[in-house]
């Protein structure tokens, strides 16, 4: 008796093609194929397993189809990332000085370091008209932490409470709720 081959291709608008069942009739996730599924996503068509596919509020898709949409949301350029990391590098070193060497009460440090941390994020954004990156936060808390770290000779403690808190809040102020 010859065996029929289940094997089903679809090309997707992606140009790339699918397969969608093994030899065996069943089918596999495209990135595990150890694993049988029957998920598929809702915009490509590829079989994923349950680690592989990501809830979205119109249905599952592969984490592939989720990053490409999500892409469309950061038009940031190589120049906006050097544009705010030297801001942020600037303005920290600024707001170091004013942390550490004017308020050396630890608790005046926490409250003032966080507006100081926003205003940088805002400074920043504004330089790339509103332009983010898909790493425009970890760029923006990397340029406070290396503006506010010279001073941890200085004061140790109010520069650690500094760099924690402003980094923490120009992060927030940068990362996208997608």
């Amino acid at each position: 008796m010859a065996t029929e081959e289940h094997v089903h291709e679809h090309t997707h608008e992606d140009g790339h093609e699918h397969q969608h069942m093994s030899e065996d009739g069943w089918s596999y996730c495209e990135v595990h194929p150890d694993r049988e599924t029957a998920l598929r996503c809702n915009k490509c068509g590829r079989f994923m397993c349950a680690e592989c596919a990501v809830q979205t509020p119109v249905g599952y898709r592969c984490k592939e189809c989720v990053r490409e949409q999500e892409d469309k949301f950061f038009s940031g350029t190589a120049l906006d990332y050097i544009i705010i990391f030297g801001i942020a590098l600037a303005l920290s070193f600024v707001g170091g000085i004013i942390v550490v060497n004017f308020l050396r009460w630890f608790l005046l440090a926490i409250f003032v370091s966080a507006p100081i941390g926003g205003g940088i994020g805002e400074v920043a954004l504004r330089a790339t008209k509103r332009r983010r990156g898909r790493y425009s936060a970890q760029v923006a808390t990397m340029g406070v932490v290396l503006g506010g770290i010279a001073f941890l000779l200085v004061n140790p403690i109010s520069a650690l409470i500094y760099i924690g808190v402003a980094g923490s809040a120009i992060y927030s102020r940068f990362q996208m709720r997608i």
